[in-house]
């Protein structure tokens, strides 16, 4: 009996989620008692006073978290428009009861803001093997669930962000729309366009799935619901703040790397490769410039791999578009923690791996967790990872 249910899908992915949950929170014990704050005042979850008090837990909601936490305490405020509202409008819904002052406020809101991270990560887990499994063996399924895990800023999942809900969201979608249920597809894209903005992306990967697969006209209809979810927060914020593209147009103000217009992609590969050889190498920010020149390289690759590889179609449009969607601003910044919802990239990657000698998983396999260890010391101690 224990045999057979140690063999059980649900109870790996559960082993693989707790052990991750594991070396997380030993990252974030080795960062608390050897890595000195970045800085003592500022990106620092629940506010600087907060985080000196017990930093292990307010740690996961430094730099976003922060505006991720005061929208679900205060709502929204000038500059908080980039932050889409389901994720902070669940924390606000599950943690409110409990209020009594601010402290309090702040304490339940992370509190029931990393339990749907968290339990929202493990359900996308689930959905995402599933999902593999309809064209793919389970150990390729298996094997895209530990690159995820183990990727350098997966950490992210595990925070007060909202990209865990965003997977689980955008996976399920893939899956109720393979398995036909097309409505409930159409309404899961919904929330993921209310979500985080590449929900939106589903729109024309699902009009790639219904040309390939030849399905009845009348099925588009229902794939006008997936906007709707980005349509309804931009209306709010045109009446509310007299913009409806405030969630795109502020990126310019908090964020010094981005420019107004639209950059190509070559343009951003050229700014990076002069600040690799500009920048003092001993600056802390030096390997984040590197991580997201890497990774811009990677990701850019990976779903042409997967084409070659006859990846289906729909998956790819949504992971290169994906990835190309954020560039158009002139940077990488954030590309290590946008990328990672990107689930076509990593069966493109599990499959490049799959097919390599077991030393070169070994190599790279620990590579990525070193990495991922270190890029959670860094962002729990308030250093720019992404």
């Amino acid at each position: 009996m224990i045999a057979k249910l140690s063999k059980h899908p649900l109870f790996i992915i559960l082993t693989l989620f707790i052990a991750w949950r594991i070396f997380l929170t030993l990252a974030g014990v080795f960062a608390v008692s050897n890595v000195p704050l970045m800085n003592k005042d500022r990106f620092l979850g629940g506010g600087s006073q907060n985080y000196h008090l017990e930093p292990l837990f307010f740690s996961w909601a430094n730099f976003d978290g922060e505006h991720y936490l005061s929208i679900s305490i205060h709502g929204y405020k000038f500059l908080e428009q980039a932050f889409f509202p389901v994720y902070p409008t669940l924390i606000s819904f599950f943690a409110k009861p409990f209020y009594n002052d601010l402290f309090s406020a702040n304490v339940f809101s992370i509190l029931a803001g990393l339990l749907t991270s968290n339990i929202a990560f493990f359900f996308a887990l689930v959905i995402l093997w599933e999902l593999i499994r309809i064209d793919y063996s389970q150990n390729l399924a298996y094997l895209t669930i530990i690159l995820l895990l183990i990727f350098p800023t997966s950490f992210y999942f595990g925070a007060l962000y909202n990209e865990s809900l965003f997977l689980l969201f955008s996976v399920l979608s893939f899956y109720t729309f393979r398995k036909g249920m097309l409505l409930k597809s159409s309404f899961l894209g919904a929330l993921s366009s209310a979500t985080r903005v590449f929900g939106i992306i589903l729109f024309p990967a699902f009009l790639v799935e219904i040309w390939q697969q030849k399905m009845y006209r009348k099925i588009i209809f229902w794939l006008f619901f997936i906007p709707v979810g980005l349509g309804m927060y931009m209306l709010y914020q045109y009446f509310t703040f007299d913009d409806p593209l405030a969630f795109y147009n502020l990126q310019t103000i908090v964020g010094e790397q981005h420019t107004a217009g639209i950059t190509l992609l070559p343009q951003v590969y050229f700014r990076y490769i002069k600040m690799l050889l500009t920048v003092d190498m001993q600056n802390p920010i030096y390997q984040t410039i590197l991580l997201e020149f890497s990774l811009g390289i990677i990701f850019f690759l990976l779903p042409i791999y997967g084409f070659f590889k006859k990846i289906r179609l729909s998956y790819l449009i949504y992971a290169m578009v994906g990835f190309l969607l954020p560039t158009i601003q002139g940077s990488f910044s954030s590309t290590p923690r946008y990328i990672i919802v990107f689930f076509p990239s990593f069966l493109a990657a599990a499959i490049w791996l799959n097919s390599k000698p077991n030393i070169l998983k070994v190599i790279i396999l620990s590579v990525s967790i070193i990495l991922l260890f270190i890029e959670s010391v860094l962002f729990l101690r308030g250093y720019w990872v992404a």
